[in-house]
């Protein structure tokens, strides 16, 4: 199976997961993940052209970015990701925290940062919010469907992260809670960093 991907432009290293069409663009779009430690790797984006023979890389190349959801958008032919930061402390890696939502331009392949992390607004009593899963996309990738993550100290002090399906508009950067979600997240710090996230 390795040297069948290897042949076809993809990285021996990384393992797939999931396969896409963009029929806007007429691209196969592949998602892989490498594996960088015990619990620990980063996912990736390659494209090809129906009439391509081989893929190329979509998304940039990082060890430390993980592009996490894709969630397509025909009629306007972009595709948005979910990204997080892999936080390492002395050569040892931590979790991961939320980085950016970026879109990116079926036909070109330019990759836009939409949102990035501090930009999301927290209202009372919340001080920390981020996007955690891309569900859907709707009005030409203008409103995205999302699981968010609000952060709170409760009144014992201690860090409570709560969970809803969103709205987010990606022109204004601003979001709409639509549905609480009830004990079904994994256990994220205070600092926002997944401290345990399953590897594929």
């Amino acid at each position: 199976m390795t040297n069948q991907w290897q042949s076809i432009g993809i990285s021996p290293e990384e393992r797939f997961l999931e396969l896409y069409f963009e029929p806007g663009s007429e691209q196969f779009l592949a998602h892989f993940y490498e594996r960088l430690d015990e619990g620990f790797g980063v996912k990736s984006l390659y494209a090809r052209h129906f009439n391509e023979n081989e893929y190329h890389k979509i998304t940039p190349d990082s060890k430390q970015l993980t592009y996490e959801d894709v969630v397509l958008c025909p009629e306007s032919k972009k595709i948005f990701v979910n990204v997080f930061k892999l936080k390492k402390r002395q050569n040892k890696y931590q979790g991961y925290q939320w980085h950016s939502l970026e879109m990116i331009d079926a036909n070109t392949g330019e990759v836009t940062e939409v949102l990035k992390a501090g930009q999301l607004d927290s209202e009372l009593p919340y001080s920390k919010v981020w996007i955690t899963e891309l569900r859907l996309s709707r009005q030409k990738g203008e409103q995205l469907v999302c699981t968010m993550a609000f952060e709170k100290k409760s009144k014992k002090g201690a860090i409570e992260t709560e969970y809803y399906i969103c709205k987010v508009f990606t022109k204004t950067g601003l979001y709409k809670r639509v549905t609480k979600l009830e004990n079904n997240m994994p256990h994220a710090s205070k600092t926002g960093i997944i401290e345990q996230k399953a590897a594929v």
